[in-house]
């Protein structure tokens, strides 16, 4: 058995957590749990945390868009929702979209599952927003994007991070860094180590990967590998007020063509107040460099 960070043979049994039975390395002092020592699973170490290792840590044209025809929790939420208060008011139900009114129509087939012509409609289109992306990212200069991201840290007084838990239970502004595809995520946390490690364990859903139309939608983070991030750099910022309106400003000051945001920062999400998560129509072929 060796140590999943350090290669190190020390390791040795440390009482148990969760009734579960728990060691730990002697040579860099991390921790395991019995299935780990015991290899069960094979992980990848990446800025100093243990990744359980996928197909899906790297983004790939083949794992991108895996079409399900089963109701991601947004929907059948949104569907109980909608249900609910029809029932309630034996009208529309006021302030939801009109798809979830009727059950079956074009894009449910029940209240479990989608149609399969919404699926094939749907993958087609998400392929073909990929494609534009990738093509839109290899177009963009490297040194160019590489200059501007790190006077902008600079600027913004952003720190390097090259070990996660420099960045536990810190709150703030963090940016993660895709150079092989000459992007970057700006994101807020109050813890921001457990956020970035939800980017690099979530996946974007099947019927949420679109956010716009196929010219317009940006990749989500989450569509990304935890092996896609190559830089992090964050800025602590204490206070919840705080946090949104110095994401607000940073994402406002950071060029559309190098990022992926989806929305606008702060509380918002959009300069107009308007509601929270609403897309921003920022079409790829509107996204030129200055």
């Amino acid at each position: 058995m060796k140590c999943i960070y350090c290669a190190s043979k020390n390791l040795h049994k440390r009482g148990s957590y969760n009734g579960k039975q728990k060691y730990q390395c002697t040579s860099c002092g991390k921790y395991f749990s019995k299935g780990e020592v015991e290899n069960k699973y094979e992980y990848i170490v990446h800025f100093n945390s243990k990744l359980r290792k996928t197909e899906r840590n790297k983004l790939t044209r083949d794992n991108y868009c895996i079409p399900t025809n089963e109701l991601d929790y947004q929907d059948k939420r949104n569907i109980r929702i909608a249900t609910e208060v029809y029932n309630r008011t034996q009208k529309e139900p006021i302030l939801v979209p009109k798809q979830y009114y009727i059950i079956p129509n074009e894009i449910f087939a029940d209240y479990e599952h989608y149609t399969d012509e919404f699926v094939k409609i749907h993958y087609k289109k998400c392929m073909e927003n990929y494609d534009l992306n990738i093509s839109f990212f290899s177009n963009i200069n490297h040194n160019d994007f590489d200059r501007y991201l790190l006077k902008f840290v600079q600027k913004n007084k952003f720190k390097e991070v090259f070990d996660l838990y420099e960045v536990k239970d810190i709150s703030g502004i963090y940016i993660l860094v895709l150079d092989n595809y000459n992007q970057i995520y700006i994101g807020k946390s109050e813890n921001i180590k457990k956020r970035i490690l939800t980017h690099w364990s979530n996946r974007k859903a099947f019927a949420r990967l679109l956010n716009g139309s196929v010219d317009t939608s940006i990749l989500s983070i989450d569509s990304f590998g935890a092996l896609d991030t190559t830089r992090i750099y964050y800025k602590e910022v204490k206070g919840f007020f705080a946090i949104d309106k110095e994401e607000e400003k940073i994402v406002k000051k950071f060029k559309k063509e190098y990022r992926l945001n989806r929305v606008a920062g702060g509380i918002n999400g959009e300069e107009d107040s308007s509601l929270r998560n609403l897309m921003l129509l920022s079409s790829i072929q509107e996204r030129k460099l200055k």
